[in-house]
């Protein structure tokens, strides 16, 4: 039947490329100069520990299995456990590298600095792939496996198919989140679902970007090639979901926009999953997500949302068929 979709009562993010994510906010950037900022977040962070932190907020229980390394890995790993987030680390030489973003409050503009990531020999990736497994053995409730965000120096190219994989052998779902050539890759490993942006899917499909149509176009091509649900976000527009019956949908447009969009993805995927815990259908899910979405991108820190201004942008999100 349409729409059905499977119980889910915690996740396992995966972040092979973890990050401390800083946002800092100044009234003008200006190359060359000092700058003071007005507001400054720090938090523990990479796509898959963006979805953690999120899901935590909206009362979903999630552990993480984190690639880390040194003393920034340390603080990683005492702020995930100060959210009650519990975290299988993979440590390796090296410090957890740390990412910048500058929004210029004069124009709006959003200036991103992003450090390599740590090496990850083979080793390592099989120690990520082995935590997966004991993880998903250990705690046998219902679990969805988030994979998402780019691949450190090392990693195997197949790696997210691979993690994807693993899920489905141990009676787990899959939700990937990853552009470009490990998209396809990911494919491979038949995940529950897929969402990526509009930009990601075109480029990694070789479709053409454009809209509402476009991107329903790209959610149907994602199912052909192996993903159970897909969805494509719009930006402004909202996003399209293709259902595991392959019926379409329209999310959005999101009611209002914030001055933080950076992690509103991973807080839609969060806000999909916490959904999904109380039962609603995929469909429903996704408008709920969506919400979680504005709510980020209205507060500083990628991840970070409150439930209360989910709760007020979520009636003005529409959801229609396609």
């Amino acid at each position: 039947m349409s729409g059905e979709a499977p119980r889910i009562t915690r996740l396992v993010c995966v972040s092979v490329n973890a990050a401390i994510d800083k946002t800092a906010a100044v009234p003008r950037l200006v190359p060359g100069d000092i700058h003071r900022p007005e507001m400054l977040s720090v938090v523990p962070g990479g796509k898959a520990l963006n979805v953690a932190r999120a899901a935590r907020t909206l009362g979903l229980n999630a552990c993480v299995i984190a690639v880390l390394g040194g003393h920034a890995g340390d603080w990683m790993e005492e702020q995930l456990a100060a959210r009650a987030i519990r975290t299988r680390g993979v440590r390796v030489p090296g410090e957890t590298r740390t990412c910048l973003s500058i929004l210029d409050r004069e124009n709006g503009g959003l200036t991103e600095f992003y450090e390599a990531g740590l090496e990850l020999s083979a080793g390592g990736w099989a120690a990520v792939e082995t935590a997966l497994r004991t993880e998903l053995t250990t705690d046998q409730g219902e679990a969805l496996v988030v994979v998402a965000g780019s691949l450190p120096p090392g990693a195997p190219a197949d790696g997210y198919g691979r993690l994807s994989r693993i899920a489905a052998e141990l009676g787990a779902q899959a939700a990937v989140d990853v552009g470009g050539p490990h998209l396809l890759a990911a494919l491979a490993g038949r995940p529950w679902l897929v969402k990526v942006n509009s930009r990601e899917a075109a480029e990694a499909l070789g479709l053409a970007e454009g809209g509402v149509e476009g991107g329903a176009q790209a959610a149907l091509e994602l199912r052909r090639r192996g993903a159970t649900v897909a969805l494509v976000t719009l930006g402004t527009l909202g996003a399209v979901l293709v259902d595991d019956a392959g019926a379409a949908w329209l999310i959005g447009p999101p009611p209002e926009l914030g001055d933080y969009p950076v992690g509103s993805g991973d807080a839609m995927l969060a806000g999909i999953a916490a959904a999904l815990a109380r039962g609603r259908t995929i469909a429903e899910a996704a408008r709920e997500g969506a919400a979680a979405a504005c709510a980020n991108a209205v507060r500083p820190g990628q991840g970070e949302l409150d439930i209360a201004d989910l709760e007020r942008v979520l009636p003005a999100i529409t959801l229609s068929a396609i």
